[in-house]
């Protein structure tokens, strides 16, 4: 069998269906991509920050990439304006790293409670990862360059709830804390196969 490279899709914050899926995912793969967008939207995002700071300890290698959502998380945590950072979701970000608020100024609560190597994992995001055949972001930005590689990114939620897959790329956000029924997604490279886990079943191919 070929060695395979496992990309992992938007995760926003649900921590159980990540866990679900690396059981699936590490002993078929031999590295981990993660798309970006960990946190926001989902009911756990410091418990999805906390796996993955801990998951590159572990056996198989990962390499992390910055989506749009971490960057904001990672903006306010720098002394940013905190309300373009709420108004994508970011209550429920700080309800997992806050369990009562004790005065009106929530932000500076914040950055005390986010962990050090919560704000180191978050400032080290690479922002796209190139192979031989392949191109991973978090999404296809304008001025980015496929250069006859396959492209695989997230951010565009899949109404459908399976990745978008053709001859030049594959869209694998399936709605995993944005959509109702959401589903988390592992694709698998250079097989082009793919599964993943959802709230009411195990997998689905």
């Amino acid at each position: 069998m070929s060695e395979q490279i496992g990309f992992i899709g938007d995760i926003h914050g649900e921590v159980h269906l990540l866990d679900r899926l690396l059981e699936k995912a590490i002993p078929k793969v031999s590295r981990l991509i993660f798309l970006g967008d960990y946190v926001n939207r989902g009911r756990a995002s410091r418990q999805v920050i906390d796996r993955l700071v801990h998951l590159q300890a572990e056996e198989v290698p990962a390499t992390f990439l910055a989506g749009n959502h971490d960057r904001a998380f990672l903006l306010a945590l720098n002394g940013a304006d905190i309300v373009p950072f709420l108004r994508i979701g970011g209550a429920a970000t700080i309800a997992s790293y806050i369990d009562e608020p004790i005065d009106n100024n929530v932000a500076a609560q914040l950055r005390r409670s986010v962990p050090e190597e919560h704000r180191a994992f978050l400032a080290g995001l690479q922002w796209a990862d190139m192979g031989p055949d392949y191109v991973a972001a978090h999404q296809l930005a304008s001025d980015m360059r496929l250069d006859k590689r396959y492209g695989i990114f997230g951010h565009v939620p899949q109404r459908s709830l399976t990745p978008s897959i053709d001859d030049e790329r594959a869209l694998i956000d399936t709605g995993c804390g944005t959509l109702p029924d959401g589903r988390l997604t592992c694709f698998l490279w250079p097989d082009r196969a793919w599964f993943q886990v959802s709230e009411d079943s195990n997998s689905a191919v």
